[in-house]
């Protein structure tokens, strides 16, 4: 993982996750996989995903790959809770995989792009030499998000983390990173994850006031999820340790 945990992603749009039109079961179960991410439930995970993976197998669509890189993704995040390395090197090996078949299927999708340049940094940490084999791709494929749909907010959350992680010889930017959170705020204030990681860049610069604002804004939007209230606890060990 990227120090931290590098994670996105919950606001959906029209070409996000679930085709606009898509039944209401599709959104209930999308809206389950989302809790058992914020609760680290990886055991509800596992079905959603066993049942996504079939689908999209079965129907060949790209809602279906889409939607399991998705899953995978939000898996990723739920292992970080509970340590287990080997479930973050094969959801985030999945999740790429997965989202490979969505720009395969569909090339201008924004939303597919980012996905797999989020989902490529996911994988850095758990292989060999991962920022050599796929940082390069990750921020590409994140940056054609970008070009395809300006307003792909999690894609500025995206961007943002990758100059945040990126060492400074390789174009890492503390400054563009705080830069591109806030463009993802602004674009989309309902974003908890772009709430989240401006209180990480904001703490590593020391500014716990800012962080603090940051993070009670990200848990007032998902009071729920386990990642944001690590983060609030790693402000007020920082605020303690100022003092």
């Amino acid at each position: 993982m990227k120090g931290l945990l590098l994670v996105v992603i919950a606001c959906l749009g029209p070409d996000r996750v679930v085709a606009a039109g898509a039944r209401q079961p599709a959104e209930d179960e999308l809206a389950e996989a989302r809790r058992a991410r914020d609760q680290g439930d990886v055991q509800a995970l596992r079905g959603l995903i066993a049942r996504a993976q079939q689908q999209a197998s079965q129907q060949n669509s790209f809602d279906g790959y889409l939607r399991l890189a998705q899953l995978e993704d939000w898996m990723y995040e739920a292992a970080q809770g509970h340590n287990d390395n080997k479930l973050l090197k094969e959801s985030a090996q999945s999740g790429t995989a997965a989202a490979e078949k969505a720009v395969n299927l569909r090339a201008n999708s924004s939303e597919a792009h980012r996905l797999l340049g989020h989902l490529l940094s996911e994988l850095i940490p758990q292989v060999f030499s991962g920022g050599m084999r796929y940082g390069r791709r990750s921020t590409a494929e994140v940056e054609r998000a970008i070009q395809l749909d300006p307003r792909n907010s999690e894609a500025y959350v995206d961007r943002g983390t990758n100059y945040f992680y990126t060492p400074q010889m390789f174009g890492g930017n503390k400054e563009k990173a705080i830069e591109m959170l806030k463009k993802a705020i602004e674009l989309d204030p309902t974003s908890d994850s772009a709430h989240i990681w401006l209180a990480v860049a904001y703490l590593d610069k020391g500014r716990h006031d800012d962080a603090r604002r940051e993070i009670d804004a990200a848990l007032r939007l998902d009071p729920d999820r386990h990642f944001a209230q690590h983060i609030r606890a790693q402000i007020t060990q920082g605020e303690v340790s100022a003092h």
